[in-house]
This record gives structure tokens, C-alpha cells and sequence, in this order.
């Protein structure tokens, strides 16, 4: 041993390796240290972009002091009324991905926000696309810090969103928020006058009921289906009622690519209260898809490639009055075939009302044309269309031409 320390090569590397050993240990002291006391003193909340509060806070973010000053930053119009985004719509900056540091009320605030191609979280073909997050954290021992902080994003920006009724149509397993649209008034969806106060009664007493629903332990959802002819006015009255009622409208494509069992729940699962989800065309799917046995043979091997895909009825029930059913929503299922349903979703807890879309009646056919072409009369022409079987498109067809 005493030969090696009197080796000049070896007491060099040695001495070498134990002083950076003690390099490394030290430069990763304060890293260490840092993590302790985040871990210890402060509090973190993320919000993704698949929750209405990420806008929320990017709006928020924007008139704070500190996106005057950052040098890195997101631009995003926004729109302030329902028309189409211009020239003029409002531009709303806030911090871009990264690490943030800024002071607001006396707190100090870290920020980091991140995207899927900064991270790594690239979709891939058939899964979700990963989310973008702001994650916000704040010196406390205390979670009402952060609580505070985000009831403090909400109230900025929420008075404002809430009355404005937007609508996201379904991926794989999240909800993309649609750049336009705009809800109809409730007086230009022609439906028998019975039928419109039977839907605006129940959807009424529905958002003034969660109360009741919770002493009396039921499930805090309302279904309908409307279910008749195409052209009758069923897309046209649940975008209305969002309208009316001040309801995020969810369009929710079960048949569509990239939906099965699972990303029906996550939908469903992360639907914010005082929501409609519209579901069209809903014989389409419900029967149950279970794989058929395949003939076996000596020697043969079974193939994923045929199992089944989609939602299953079992899925969708499941969705409609099980554990992952909404909570606070309304669904809208829509058919133009309703004899092809499955008896099983029609049961009351599935569907608790029922509107029957027909062919279009006198009184209705008088009051479309007081709003579509009030300077003619139609005296007889209107007994012609009922005999004809005309659906609500088609007389407002024949009335606009009327008006040209």
C-alpha cells in the first residue's frame, strides 16, 4: 500500500476521483436542499388543457404584471362575443413553456408550463394526445394558498365564460373545444309548442334540483331521446336549450374512431357540471359487440387484431346510469330509428324522457311561415304540406324560396 501512495500516477487519480466525487456530492447539495423544502414548504396545483379553467388561467396570466416583463410568451385570440374571431379580436399573452418566477398579493409564484413535445408525450396512433399543464406553486405549509390562488383565476375570468355557451366535440378520451359556434334562440326551433315547454320544464326543474336528487340518493343526471324522422329539428332544439339554459354543448361522437368502452368513461368522467352531451345517431352503436367465437383448429393461435372495438352496450349503459355516468349533465341522445335501440337503454334511468320528432303539423308550419316569410299566406298550401308529410326542413326549404 505504501508503494501505491508513493506512486506519483496513482495518488494523482486517486486523489483526482475522490475530488470529484466530492464535486459531484456538492453541486448536487443544493438541488437536494431545493427539493426538501419545496417538498416541505410549498404547495403545487396543475391545471391541463382539457378543463375549462386552463383558458381560465391563461387569461388570468395575461393581466398579470409579469407577462408585460417575461421575454417568452403565448399569444391566443379570444374571442369576446359570439362572432367569428377578425382582426379585432382580443389577443391575450401569457407566459410561454418553460419556468416562470413572479410575485403577486405579497406571494411569491413559480410556474412551469409544459407541452407534449417538450416533455417527450407524443401521441401515438390510436392514443389520447398528452395534455398541456400549468403547474403553479407558492411558499405555504397550507393548501388554502393555492386553493385561493385558483378561486382567484376563476373569479377573473369565469363571470365572463359562464355566460357564454361554447361547444367541444370528442377525441380519444378528451374533449376539443370547436373555434365557432353559436347556439340558436329557442324561438326559431319550430317544435309543437307541447313538446318545447315539456324539454324547457324538465331541464328547469332538473338545474334547480341537485338538492333533492342528493337527500333522496339519486343519481344527478337527466337523459332524453329524441327519436323520429331526420330534418325534425333534433340537432337544432339541444343547441338551442344549451343557449337558453346557459349549457356547455359536448357533441360525442360513440362512433367514431379511436372510442371504445374506455375513452366513453374518461368523456364522460370528465364532463364539467351544467353540461349537455349530444349523442346522434345512437342505434348506431348500441348494439353489444361481443367477439364471436372463432373454429379452432390444431395449431392455431388467436389474434388480436379481431377483437372487438368500439362501444359496447354494456358501455354505454354504463355511461348512461352507472358509475361512470355525469354527474350534473344532461345527455340528448338522438335516432331516426328508434325501433333498432336496444330495449335495455330505453328502461327509465336511461331514458327519462322521450320526445317523438314527426312529420311537420299545421301549427307548425303557421308559425314558420310568420318568421321565415311573413308576407305570404299560405291559406291552403299549408293543409298541402301536412298531407304531404313535409318535415320542418323541408317547409323551411319551400318558405325561404317563397321569400326570394
Amino acid at each position: 500500500m505504501s508503494d501505491l501512495l508513493n506512486n506519483q500516477l496513482f495518488s494523482g487519480g486517486f486523489l483526482l476521483m475522490i475530488s470529484g466525487a466530492v464535486m459531484a456530492l456538492l453541486r448536487s447539495v443544493p438541488s437536494q436542499i431545493w427539493a426538501a423544502v419545496k417538498r416541505r414548504f410549498t404547495v403545487s396545483v396543475t391545471i391541463t388543457d382539457r378543463d375549462p379553467l386552463f383558458e381560465w388561467a391563461t387569461i388570468w396570466l395575461d393581466s398579470q404584471p409579469y407577462s408585460k416583463r417575461a421575454r417568452s410568451l403565448t399569444c391566443s385570440l379570444h374571442r369576446e362575443s359570439d362572432e367569428d374571431y377578425s382582426a379585432h379580436s382580443r389577443m391575450t399573452f401569457s407566459p410561454a413553456h418553460g419556468r416562470h418566477f413572479f410575485r403577486h398579493n405579497g406571494r411569491f409564484i413559480w410556474m412551469e408550463r409544459t407541452s407534449p413535445e417538450a416533455t417527450g408525450n407524443q401521441p401515438t396512433t390510436g392514443r389520447a394526445k398528452a395534455p398541456e399543464m400549468i403547474t403553479l406553486t407558492v411558499l405555504s405549509t397550507r393548501q388554502e394558498a393555492i386553493r385561493g390562488l385558483v378561486r382567484e383565476i376563476s373569479q377573473h375570468a369565469a363571470n365572463d365564460e359562464r355566460r357564454r355557451v361554447r361547444a367541444y366535440v370528442s377525441g380519444s378520451g378528451w374533449w376539443r373545444r370547436m373555434a365557432q359556434f353559436a347556439p340558436r334562440a329557442i324561438d326559431t326551433v319550430d317544435l309543437p309548442l307541447e313538446d318545447t315547454e315539456r324539454i324547457l320544464a324538465a331541464i328547469q326543474i332538473f338545474l334547480e334540483a341537485r338538492a333533492l336528487y342528493a337527500k333522496r340518493g339519486i343519481p344527478y343526471h337527466l337523459n332524453f331521446l329524441f327519436a323520429g324522422l331526420p330534418g325534425t329539428g333534433k340537432t337544432s332544439i339541444a343547441s338551442a336549450l344549451c343557449g337558453h339554459f346557459g349549457l356547455n354543448l359536448h357533441l360525442l361522437n360513440i362512433a367514431g374512431p379511436g372510442i371504445n368502452d374506455s375513452t366513453l368513461a374518461e368523456l364522460m368522467l370528465s364532463l364539467p357540471r351544467r353540461s349537455m352531451v349530444l349523442m346522434e345517431d345512437v342505434d348506431a352503436v348500441v348494439p353489444e359487440r361481443k367477439a364471436k367465437p372463432a373454429p379452432q383448429t390444431k395449431g392455431a393461435v388467436a389474434n388480436s387484431d379481431d377483437a372487438p372495438a368500439g362501444v359496447t352496450l354494456s358501455g354505454l349503459l354504463n355511461c348512461m346510469d352507472g358509475l361512470t355516468a355525469p354527474d350534473g349533465a344532461i345527455i340528448v341522445m338522438t335516432t331516426n330509428h328508434p325501433e333498432l335501440i336496444d330495449p335495455a337503454l330505453l328502461r327509465p334511468g336511461r331514458v327519462d324522457i322521450r320526445i317523438d320528432f314527426r312529420a311537420a303539423t299545421y301549427e307548425q308550419i303557421q308559425r314558420m311561415c310568420a318568421r321565415l316569410a311573413p308576407a305570404h299566406h299560405l291559406n291552403g298550401a299549408a293543409q298541402e304540406f301536412v298531407e304531404a308529410g313535409l318535415t320542418t326542413a323541408q317547409v323551411q326549404q319551400r318558405l325561404l324560396e317563397l321569400g326570394n
